[in-house]
């Protein structure tokens, strides 16, 4: 499909004159009617019809007008990305993450940066060997935890894994809960599918206690709202609601929580404008999340430049 000729069919489409659709095109009115009628023989379909009133589109004209403006605009966008191959600059990001990570701190991150500038589109990706694989189809994915040794990556933030209880509760003043005394609370917790559950689990396994009294939902906001009313404590990652109280949960000394890190393909042909980005995102979080913080950011997977 030649764009040139395409270009003709739709500007004549949208102006059903031929005269008016040159002046557009800043051709001559014959060399026009010459594109149409070469597109119309290689096409061997006919588009237009002239009437009374100008030109209208036959059918077959009415019918293939939608499939060439997807043309055009494939031709375009494509046109675009080999400009950005050859710069190795971007601008439009794509950004994956696991659902709770997207709302509290990709999207948060998003509405900073300067969309005339840069225009960035987000994914959700659930947690496992998906969330590795969405870097074939992402720029920059969000993990919460340390990604392959394939990729490049930034440690961004520590999580708190939070305990929240209602103000009416008698841990509501506490900044700090032992996991021992956790384990013997209602905990309402999310699907395993949540890294705040999987830490927690593992947590209670290592210190070899018994497994609490678990009331599962299929988000951290349902366990907020849970224990909104006072009875049990919400274990997630998530930010409070509610008007719930959070203390951090410790276990041998440590805090439990849930490492972020930006990861991307070392190869990627923007990488150290990726990398900059990520940079950028580590500092918006740790600014947003100054709790635990994992100290300067450090750059793996490549040298830095």
């Amino acid at each position: 499909m030649d764009e040139r000729l395409l270009t003709a069919f739709l500007t004549v489409a949208d102006t059903r004159n031929v005269s008016v659709a040159a002046g557009k095109l800043n051709i001559t009115q014959p060399a026009l009617s010459r594109q149409l009628q070469k597109l119309q023989r290689h096409l061997q379909v006919t588009l237009l019809q002239s009437s009374h009133s100008g030109v209208t589109l036959t059918a077959a004209g009415e019918e293939f007008l939608p499939v060439a403006q997807q043309l055009v605009n494939e031709i375009h966008k494509a046109e675009a990305f080999a400009k950005m191959l050859s710069t190795g600059r971007f601008s439009e990001i794509t950004f994956a993450a696991p659902g709770t990570t997207l709302i509290d701190v990709v999207i948060p991150f998003v509405a900073t940066l300067d969309s005339s500038e840069l225009h960035s589109h987000v994914i959700e990706t659930p947690l496992g060997s998906s969330l590795e694989q969405a870097v074939h189809t992402a720029d920059l994915v969000i993990m919460p935890s340390e990604p392959p040794r394939q990729l490049a990556s930034v440690a961004l933030v520590e999580l708190p894994v939070w305990a929240y209880v209602a103000p009416t509760h008698p841990w509501a003043q506490r900044d700090e809960i032992r996991l021992e005394e956790l384990v013997d609370e209602r905990v309402v917790v999310a699907t395993p599918e949540f890294m705040s559950r999987r830490v927690l689990d593992g947590a209670i396994d290592v210190a070899g206690l018994t497994v609490p009294d678990i009331v599962e939902t299929n988000s951290g906001r349902v366990a907020q709202a849970l224990v909104a009313t006072g009875n049990g404590v919400a274990v997630v990652t998530e930010d409070a609601f509610f008007g719930l109280k959070p203390a951090k949960i410790t276990s041998r000394g440590h805090v439990l929580s849930v490492g972020l890190h930006a990861g991307w393909r070392a190869d990627h042909y923007a990488s150290e404008q990726v990398q900059a980005l990520a940079e950028q995102l580590a500092t918006f979080a740790q600014a947003r999340y100054p709790e635990l913080t994992p100290g300067p950011i450090e750059v793996s997977g490549r040298s830095r430049s």
